[in-house]
């Protein structure tokens, strides 16, 4: 548990070191964007990833007027009929790169000749290998089983994205105000730790 809570800790400096770091990255997503206007996104994801997924739908949706839609990986793998995805952007996130799902519904989107996007903590795995733009999350190694601060990376990097296809001065303000209010979070969560009081044990259920 101290290990999970080390890695919640970190993300205040994985966040900040993402958006310095990643700009490179995502003005070229930005750029290739903009010269495909692709007609809409397909992510594909597993497990806690599937969640900042799930977060893209609607901001894409709501800040850039995007139709978005979720992958079903079975269709590529298992079916093997995979949908037409010609003309869409198609991103694929895993924090690990190695999802054989994930890492096999954009190497079919590379087939169609669609643009296509991973964002992994993991450069030099096989998505990143697969894709043709690559955002690293650069959070560090992950050891807890819960995701913690890979997930909130991937969120992050999808809003840098989104700021990417239709800057907004307020937006960007606001991703740069997110390192200072996390690490104030922080403190104030830490300082509530230490001043928390331990259960007596009479009352922790314990036998």
């Amino acid at each position: 548990m101290n290990r999970f809570r080390d890695e919640i800790l970190e993300q205040p400096e994985v966040a900040a070191r993402l958006i310095q770091k990643s700009r490179a990255a995502i003005d070229a997503f930005g750029a290739r964007y903009r010269e495909l206007r692709p007609r809409g996104f397909v992510i594909a994801a597993r497990g806690s990833s599937d969640h900042a997924a799930l977060y893209a739908k609607y901001l894409f949706g709501r800040r850039n007027r995007a139709l978005v839609s979720l992958a079903a990986p079975s269709l590529f793998t298992r079916y093997a009929s995979p949908p037409r995805l010609d003309g869409q952007c198609v991103i694929g996130i895993s924090q690990s790169g190695a999802s054989p799902d994930v890492v096999a519904v954009v190497e079919e989107a590379v087939r169609q000749g669609a643009m296509t996007v991973a964002i992994t903590n993991d450069p030099g795995s096989k998505l990143a290998s697969v894709a043709e733009l690559v955002l690293a999350l650069d959070a560090g190694k992950e050891q807890s089983v819960p995701a913690s601060k890979t997930y909130t990376a991937s969120v992050l990097g999808l809003a840098l994205m989104s700021q990417a296809i239709d800057g907004d001065d307020a937006f960007e303000a606001a991703l740069r105000r997110l390192r200072n209010w996390s690490c104030r979070w922080m403190r104030e969560k830490s300082r509530a730790c230490r001043l928390r009081k331990p259960i007596p044990r009479a009352f922790s259920g314990s036998p």
